[in-house]
């Protein structure tokens, strides 16, 4: 039997071209007539003795060039070498298992994912010693088995697992909540395979094949030589109801506000329905409503609920819309929601250098800022409530009781005691915002730097010269700079300062933004449960003219506002559990959870509420996949035939056909300029 096996064996059918040297060797044969020259008879003996010589170079010189086109034709069918497996191992196996929520569904009482597990375990139960054995659950992503992880493109693989480690690690999950992606399943096995030197690779995908989750990722085709086996688990006819949306205008409210939340209702299964109980229940400590609707829907249709809650309280109210029916799913049945109800923020801020004329004051256009209105008028819808007080030599803060943020705008000093009540509050989940000055100095503030409140040491005054000084750049990933990094919405260099102060950041400092020449411009400190953030110019006009500018009111927002939570999505948030960029770990639950800092709502995506399914062969054509017809026969499910492939294989010896073709034709060139025609 032939050692070499080929990826693409249908090139092999050009070593016919061997015939094109033998025809032009026939049709050039030397063809002459012989005259007998009686004084030539010497020299006929030496010709007859050359022409046996040339005979044999011309038999050589076709052997050769039919030995090229044979090699030619060999190395295009990429010949690979099955028994050259360098890990002694015969085959690999990889096994992918669907851990989608749809997965939950049950058949003749068994969970679709514990039959998946079972049929698994049978298949690596009848796999030899020998084989290497990788096993993933997938459901937005690949979640490798053990230790057996897919390596890079071009890496060397990684023996997983062994067969009986797997056996014990292989347990089905408890509850399955997110999306289903067969493209990210399908391409960690493809590096899987090409990254593997066995001569024989199978797949099997055990999976409900929901239909929504083939066109989520694309992905390149596996390798031509591996045997897919896709083992279809699922349930023709599914009845299902699902809550897929949970929208309201606002999820930060104030006190007395009334709330309309809208949910979103989705009929998947094949019979209409007819006033199904949807219930809503909001609590906040012993604080509760329970509000009741009623829908009805036509198969495959879609349709909303409103509830109008009545005037929110102060709080957190967190709880669930739930509808009260039996399916068959029962996961997409109820979504968590949470509404913040909460006052503006009190901020209270700490004027350095208190002017009769209030264009003169530290705090004057930080406060306008910030009310969005003159004092006296109406500035409720602004999400900050400022209190201004004067800090000089000598002047206290006094009770911090009931404010949330507190600012020091180029204060020259601040007192031990204002500096132990500042840390207390910070730890206890207050924050500080400092803005330099002609005041600040390290003298002053040694005391704050004792108890942890400043960045790093505080130097001198820079004075711009010929040219002021600008922001040069700041951290992109910052939820403060976020609305900043497109310049079509503000750019943030156009800032002109004279001044800043120079504040050499301590290791536990992190710098977010930087003047020209790498000067810290903004520095964030955690301190306890609170922040602390320096910018190290002034808020007023003494520095700078960027509160005559259009960004100084959304940037002062954004400081605060970070301080406060209400950036980088408000201190209620909204978390999909099939949402790619999320990142969720694989036990992710659905609920409301006290994140740092924010509130967190998690649900499930509602691309699991469809249930539409699709057949073997639509699976097989949407990725291209070589199909196991259960005899060891390979057969391509609706592909075209013969498709070149780009994929190397360990195993291929291509290149060794290189090298024996160069040296035939170098031997051929030197054996034709020495061969007569």
């Amino acid at each position: 039997m032939f050692p070499f096996e080929f990826i693409q064996p249908w090139f092999l059918a050009a070593a016919a071209g061997v015939a094109i040297p033998v025809i032009i060797h026939l049709l050039f044969r030397l063809r002459s007539r012989k005259v007998d020259l009686g004084t030539l008879r010497f020299l006929r003996i030496v010709l007859e003795e050359n022409a046996r010589r040339r005979k044999l170079k011309r038999w050589l010189l076709l052997a050769l060039r039919m030995a090229c086109i044979v090699l030619l034709a060999g190395l295009f069918a990429r010949p690979y070498l099955p028994a050259s497996d360098r890990s002694g191992k015969d085959r690999l196996v990889a096994i992918l298992i669907d851990r989608s929520a749809s997965m939950q569904l049950k058949d003749k009482g068994r969970r679709l994912v514990d039959l998946a597990v079972e049929q698994a375990r049978e298949t690596i139960q009848k796999c030899t010693d020998k084989t290497q054995i990788e096993v993933a659950f997938f459901d937005q992503t690949a979640r490798p088995l053990g230790a057996g992880t897919a390596p890079a493109d071009g890496a060397t693989a990684t023996s997983g697992p062994s067969k009986k480690e797997l056996l014990s690690l292989l347990l089905a999950p408890e509850k399955t909540f997110s999306a289903t992606n067969y493209g990210a399943a399908l391409a960690w096995a493809r590096d899987l395979f090409l990254a593997s030197p066995h001569g024989r690779k199978q797949l099997y995908i055990y999976t409900d094949l929901q239909r929504s989750g083939l066109d989520w990722t694309n992905v390149e085709a596996l390798p031509g030589s591996v045997e897919v086996n896709v083992i279809d688990l699922g349930r023709t006819a599914v009845n299902n109801v699902a809550l897929t949306t949970v929208q309201t205008p606002r999820r930060l409210v104030r006190p007395g506000d009334a709330v309309n939340l809208q949910a979103g209702i989705f009929n998947a299964g094949p019979f209409p329905l007819e006033k199904v109980p949807v219930v809503l229940t909001l609590e906040s400590g012993s604080r509760k409503h329970v509000l009741r609707e009623r829908s009805s829907l036509e198969p495959q249709a879609s349709g909303s609920v409103s509830f109008d809650l009545p005037a929110l309280s102060e709080g957190l109210w967190q709880g669930t819309i739930r509808i009260e029916t039996d399916d068959d799913l029962t996961f997409d049945n109820q979504r968590y929601v949470a509404v913040l109800c909460a006052p503006p923020v009190n901020v209270l801020l700490a004027d350095g250098d208190r002017r009769d004329s209030p264009l003169l004051a530290e705090t004057y256009f930080l406060e306008m800022s910030l009310r969005l209105a003159p004092p006296g008028e109406n500035y409720a819808e602004s999400p900050f409530r400022p209190t201004s007080i004067a800090l000089g030599e000598g002047d206290r803060l006094g009770d911090l009781a009931g404010q949330r943020i507190v600012v020091l705008a180029n204060v020259g000093s601040v007192h031990r005691n204002d500096a132990a009540a500042l840390a207390r509050f910070v730890e206890d989940g207050g924050n500080l915002l400092v803005f330099t000055g002609d005041r600040v100095t390290a003298e002053g503030y040694q005391a704050a730097a004792k108890v942890g409140l400043t960045p790093g040491e505080i130097g001198g005054i820079v004075r711009a010269h010929d040219l002021p000084h600008r922001l040069d750049r700041w951290d992109e990933s910052h939820p403060l700079f976020e609305p900043f990094n497109d310049p079509q919405h503000g750019d943030l260099r156009r800032f002109a300062f004279n001044g800043y102060t120079r504040i050499t950041p301590a290791p536990e400092t992190e710098v977010v933004a930087w003047f020209r020449g790498d000067a810290p411009a903004l520095l964030e400190k955690r301190l306890g449960k609170g922040r602390v953030l320096w910018f190290t110019s002034a808020c007023d006009r003494e520095w700078s003219d960027w509160t005559r500018s259009r960004l100084y009111l959304p940037f002062v927002h954004q400081m605060l506002g970070y301080l406060a939570g209400l950036t980088g999505g408000g201190p209620v948030r909204d978390v999909l559990i099939d949402s790619m960029s999320s990142a969720l770990p694989a036990d992710t639950v659905p609920g409301v959870f006290q994140r740092d800092g924010y509130t967190e709502v998690i649900n499930t995506g509602p691309r699991e509420s469809e249930i539409d399914r699709c057949t073997v062969d639509e699976f097989a054509n949407r990725f291209q996949l070589k199909l196991n017809d259960g005899t060891e026969q390979q057969i391509v499910a609706r592909a075209a035939p013969n498709t070149l492939t780009a994929d190397l294989r360990p195993d291929e010896y291509w290149y060794v056909a290189v090298f024996i073709l160069l040296g035939i034709l170098l031997v051929e060139g030197f054996v034709a300029n020495r061969t007569a025609a």
